[in-house]
């Protein structure tokens, strides 16, 4: 009887931390994508173009 109940209690405890750590995932995603929201309008975006040589993308002048 004891094994069921420490059991239960294990599986609770285990579905009691799964739901705390995915609520802190979305917390901090939420918060990255803000933070990634924000900072898009700061830096101009480049052009790529690609070198015939070496075949690499590099940002046009």
């Amino acid at each position: 009887m004891v094994n069921v109940i420490a059991a239960a209690g294990l599986a609770i405890g285990g579905y009691l931390l799964i739901r705390a750590v995915r609520r802190e995932m979305s917390r901090v995603e939420r918060r990255v994508s803000e933070a990634a929201k924000r900072a898009t309008g700061e830096l101009p975006v480049k052009t790529l173009e690609q070198d015939p040589e070496t075949g690499r993308y590099r940002p046009k002048d």
